[in-house]
């Protein structure tokens, strides 16, 4: 089983409180963040710059995603995080009214998300029209047959077009899912800090746990 790249999805009030993170050894710059902006409380123009600036100079690689239904916010911070290359920008592919050649120093994911019953082809085909650098689809599954189904279709649609992929089955009762996918078709898996961001989240250190299980020689022997 591969390991797949592990992102902390993190949120503060400020700029400050996140640096203070840093500067007191609770936040590592070696780890891999998701940098919730949509739910940090001072979502001022200042203030992200800050931690675009912090972040860049500390060369921490990060996804920066930012949710809302307000058009004109959205357009303002991701010019920001554009103008400032940010390493990942993550756009719902609902809010994407964007010129796709901007993003000639940042990585483009172009996230979907939804529920059990959609068509994961019809999403995937409907992202490779905007020519991300990464997919990403995540969908709350109530259903282990559909999640099977899909992982099936994730695993051979990567397979044909050679695509970087995070695939994420959502659900409080879904954390193991999770771990499924990213080791057979996901290379992200997005990780919880204090409080989760999504439904279904485990911590880095879980992550870490259960992959060590399938990557120790010799912890898996034979039955007789």
């Amino acid at each position: 089983m591969k390991m797949p790249d592990i992102f902390i999805s993190i949120y503060f009030r400020n700029f400050n409180e996140m640096k203070n993170a840093f500067d007191k050894n609770i936040l590592s710059f070696q780890n891999k963040y998701e940098i919730r902006y949509d739910l940090f409380s001072d979502k001022s123009g200042e203030n992200l710059i800050k931690i675009l600036n912090f972040l860049n100079e500390n060369n921490v690689l990060y996804i920066f995603t930012f949710r809302s239904d307000d058009n004109n916010e959205l357009m303002n911070i991701y010019s920001i995080a554009v103008k400032n290359s940010a390493p990942v920008i993550d756009i719902d592919i609902n809010s994407f009214n964007y010129d796709r050649s901007i993003f000639k120093n940042s990585r483009l994911m172009i996230s979907y998300h939804g529920n059990n019953d959609d068509n994961v082809i019809k999403i995937l085909n409907r992202i490779t029209e905007i020519k991300p650098d990464i997919y990403k689809v995540a969908l709350t599954y109530t259903s282990n047959e559909k999640f099977i189904s899909d992982l099936n279709e994730v695993y051979k649609f990567k397979s044909i077009h050679k695509i970087n992929m995070a695939f994420v089955p959502m659900g409080e009762n879904n954390s193991f899912l999770r771990v499924v996918s990213g080791g057979l078709v996901s290379d992200i898996l997005y990780a919880r800090y204090i409080k989760n961001t999504a439904p279904g989240q485990l911590s880095m250190e879980d992550y870490n746990s259960i992959f060590k299980i399938f990557t120790v020689p010799g912890n898996r022997k034979s039955e007789k």
